[in-house]
């Protein structure tokens, strides 16, 4: 005799047999909605589940391409500019083109893509020079690179 014969049983001999019998229906309901929405959200979470995947692929090939572009990184002057802001604190352009022994077109080159990246600030006033100061970003890229110590 299985759970389900049981529980028939007491219906027919409980007193208030239809009221249980509705509420039984509407439980077996609920119970099916709910396998229902469980198997909609099985198919959800398999789509999302690719999509994640995809995303994925699509970022390393994107990483890939921008490591083989040079993207992404920093070059020898990149790294002499954010080692010379971490030593002099913060400088005018003129003076990182001349301590680098680089031209000043150069200097703002690697600047405005230094900045870009965030790995340093530019500090502009109506009143005086632009000067740049290094960021956190470029002080753990240093770090990070053991270029700091």
């Amino acid at each position: 005799m299985g759970l389900l014969d049981g529980l028939e049983k007491l219906i027919t001999e409980h007193g208030s047999a239809a009221i249980l019998k509705e509420r039984i229906a509407l439980a077996n309901d609920k119970y099916a909605a709910l396998e229902r929405k469980a198997s909609e959200l099985e198919g959800v979470n398999i789509r999302l589940t690719r999509e994640n995947d995809d995303l994925k692929e699509k970022l390393r090939n994107y990483e890939g391409q921008t490591a083989q572009r040079g993207g992404g990184g920093i070059d020898e002057v990149g790294q002499k500019l954010l080692l010379l802001l971490a030593r002099g604190g913060d400088l005018r352009k003129e003076e990182m083109a001349g301590a680098l022994g680089i031209g000043e077109q150069l200097a703002a080159f690697h600047i405005g893509e230094l900045e870009a990246q965030q790995f340093i600030n530019g500090y502009y006033s109506y009143m005086g020079p632009t000067t740049y100061g290094l960021a956190q970003e470029g002080r753990r890229y240093l770090v990070q690179r053991g270029l700091l110590k």
